[in-house]
């Protein structure tokens, strides 16, 4: 948690802002631990065997408490160490921390089970769509969600909750950032999709989706709605409009915790509002190299799926966009780089006038990052390398007929 950090001053024109297998609840716990080995992060030293269900698995999806609750206790209790001691008096918004401590093992195990079960119902499907057609392109795997509370957090200990300072709701600050090019994350899209039959379009859609990372871990938003300013989703499934991160996203150390919090705004003062998806799940990258991820965020009403990828040796590239048009008219901007094929939406929409906008996104160095125009029929492309400052190639004069156009990007760190 002690990554060299640097800051820079902004100018003025330019502020940043598994194949799984089958698994018995009944086999013992040193099985399940080496079964799900590549699952689990142990953040402290365990004494004997029963101890490795206070081990924080990195993956899991929501359980049905009732199921914990009505099982039988049993004798296991994991004794508080020196560590949870220290983090008694930590604020933290953590549930465990009201659950009993015999608990804990039963939690994991259910936690364990729901996994299996997941991504069994996710093989038969594939199975099922590939026996079918072969060249059929396979639906977003299902991402592993962490429960209302984990082991590790009736234990007592440094849990998600407490690692990622969950209880704290502010942004961070968009000033931080690496010396040198790190693993980066961009999220390219998020859709909703597979709303329960209760839903009906339209409907009101307020709520964040936010990155935290171990920069500082608190919330990146990717998504930001405020209750008087919802989105309208009309069909399903539906893409949200994503806003700027206010910094780069970065994965220095393997892990970010992606958070989620969408609510149905109703009549009224929101008493009555709904709430649509709420989760915390933490990516587990463990790789040097680029990796792509397609997968969705189950939920009880609704599934949000996100693709997204980790960029090894990227860099934060700060896009602002100056537009003047003389006549209104629709236009869109999109980012891509040739480390990825997916473009990344930086404004879509109906223009008037004169708008300024920036947008944070991450590029690779050494390769093309180009930022792309669409107005009525044309399009036009900017060129930039990642990490060097200054453009490769604009638009000719031909692009004046629409209107001014002007982008710039500032790499941070340059790599010059």
């Amino acid at each position: 948690m002690g990554p060299d950090l640097r800051e820079e001053e902004k100018t003025e024109s330019c502020v940043k802002n598994g194949e799984s297998q089958a698994c018995g609840t009944e086999r013992d716990d040193v099985y399940l631990e080496d079964m799900f080995a590549d699952h689990c992060a142990v953040s402290r030293h365990y004494e004997s065997e029963y101890d490795i269900f206070g081990a924080r698995p990195l993956t899991g999806d929501p359980l049905l408490w009732d199921d914990i609750r009505s099982e039988n206790s049993d004798d296991y209790v994991v004794q508080e160490d020196y560590e949870c001691a220290k983090l008694a008096g930590v604020e933290t918004n953590c549930p465990g921390r009201n659950i009993p401590l015999q608990l804990a093992r039963k939690i994991d195990k259910a936690w364990i089970r729901s996994i299996v079960e997941q991504n069994e119902k996710y093989d038969a499907r594939c199975r099922e769509i590939l026996r079918q057609d072969e060249g059929a392109d396979l639906p977003p795997a299902p991402l592993d969600v962490f429960p209302e509370a984990t082991g590790l957090c009736v234990q007592r200990g440094r849990c998600h909750h407490i690692e990622y300072r969950t209880h704290d709701t502010s942004t961070t600050d968009s000033d931080l950032g690496y010396a040198e090019p790190e693993m980066m994350l961009q999220i390219f899209f998020l859709r909703l999709s597979s709303f329960s039959v209760s839903y009906s379009c339209p409907i009101s859609i307020y709520g964040v989706f936010a990155v935290r990372d171990v920069v500082e871990p608190l919330r990146n938003h990717v998504f930001n709605r405020s209750r008087d300013d919802p989105v309208t989703v009309d069909q399903d499934p539906f893409t949200l409009p994503l806003c700027s991160p206010c910094r780069g996203m970065y994965i220095p150390y393997d892990l970010v915790l992606l958070e989620v919090d969408l609510w149905i705004k109703k009549e009224g003062d929101g008493s009555a509002d709904q709430k649509l998806l709420s989760a915390y799940l933490e990516l587990d990258v463990r790789t040097e190299q680029d990796g792509f991820i397609y997968g969705f965020i189950p939920g009880d009403n609704v599934s949000l799926e996100i693709d997204c990828a980790c960029l090894a040796l990227s860099v934060e590239a700060v896009i602002e966009v100056s537009a003047e048009v003389s006549s209104p008219c629709h236009v869109r901007f999109v980012a891509f780089s040739s480390g990825y094929d997916n473009e990344i939406v930086l404004f879509d929409g109906k223009l008037t006038g004169k708008k300024v906008f920036q947008h944070v996104v991450a590029a690779k160095t050494e390769r093309e990052l180009k930022v792309q125009l669409e107005v009525e029929e044309s399009v036009f492309q900017w060129t930039f390398e990642g990490g060097n400052d200054g453009v490769l190639s604009s638009p000719d004069d031909s692009m004046l007929k629409y209107g001014q156009f002007d982008v710039e990007v500032c790499f941070y760190p340059t790599t010059a």
